[in-house]
């Protein structure tokens, strides 16, 4: 799924439109939006604009061994 960053000053409009559309996932403090492929073509006819931006980085745990004595 695309992930999208909005200004903040178009973040009002951007939101009420995208929820109608479908939910939308709120993925990192930064704010970045998981979002459908339909957000984007809404946004864009309402002339939002909006930066699209690699998904968020998952953390990968370390594998646990016990040490060999």
């Amino acid at each position: 799924m695309p992930a999208v960053r909005i200004p903040k000053h178009h973040w009002g409009k951007a939101w009420r439109a995208m929820i109608e559309v479908a939910p939308v996932r709120l993925v990192s403090a930064d704010p970045v939006y998981e979002v459908l492929p339909e957000h984007l073509e809404l946004l864009a006819a309402q002339g939002v604009s909006y930066e699209v931006v690699g998904p968020p980085r998952k953390r990968q745990q370390g594998s646990r061994r016990a040490s060999s004595r």
